[in-house]
């Protein structure tokens, strides 16, 4: 069976959930090569992810020094591949545009990676985020370019059985994203745009394929305003 299919966001990724990890895909290669080259303070921290996926983040953070690993994501296909890797990790099954179960101030550092797409208003989970972060906090926001998912290019996949697998996305300018780190009352402390020249000739094929100024992802660091 073959086709395009268009799934809501949880069963799109309860779909992939299997294959995500060894899927081809540059836009998970990208934005798991800027995290981690970030420079971040990991030992005795407590670190949250939203839309933690497999939990590949969590683990390479993990690998880092942090000392407490939580995340959530909207699939449970995904959350039950994240548990396989660590135990010791807290999981949760929540959406990121609802109040997230945990207390103010209580995590040090905050990461979204590739899930923003996902969500039309972006003031809602930085509000949250915002809100659980500690006062020397630090969130990571590594998401897809507005370059290019103003082209309409955004998270999709093929199953085993040919048929091609989309999800709802939605386009933020640069413009967007300001605003709504304004909202949620955090600061721009440092922003990359990873262009595939910044990957390095040992970067998959698929990285380089659309020449070497191609923006992958942009990777913000915010701080409390």
């Amino acid at each position: 069976m073959s086709g395009l299919v268009t799934l809501d966001v949880a069963a799109a990724y309860d779909v992939w959930a299997k294959s995500y990890d060894g899927y081809d895909n540059p836009m998970v290669f990208a934005a798991g090569h800027a995290l981690s080259q970030a420079p971040l303070s990991l030992a005795q921290k407590t670190v949250l992810e939203f839309g933690c996926g497999t939990g590949r983040n969590l683990a390479a953070l993990s690998a880092r020094g942090a000392s407490k690993l939580i995340g959530f994501d909207f699939s449970s296909a995904m959350l039950a591949e994240a548990r396989k890797r660590d135990a010791s990790w807290t999981l949760f099954q929540a959406d990121m545009s609802e109040a997230i179960p945990l207390p103010n101030q209580s995590v040090d550092i905050i990461l979204f990676s590739l899930t923003l797409e996902h969500v039309a208003d972006l003031v809602p989970p930085l509000r949250e985020a915002r809100r659980l972060l500690r006062t020397e906090g630090v969130i990571k926001v590594i998401e897809i370019h507005p370059f290019v998912s103003l082209q309409g290019i955004s998270a999709h996949f093929k199953t085993a059985a040919g048929e091609e697998i989309t999800m709802p996305a939605f386009a933020h300018p640069f413009q967007d994203w300001l605003a709504a780190f304004e909202q949620a009352g955090l600061r721009v402390a440092g922003v990359k745009e990873w262009q595939a020249r910044d990957f390095g000739t040992d970067a998959p094929a698929k990285i380089l394929r659309r020449g070497p100024d191609w923006p992958w992802v942009v990777d913000w660091t915010l701080s409390p305003a």
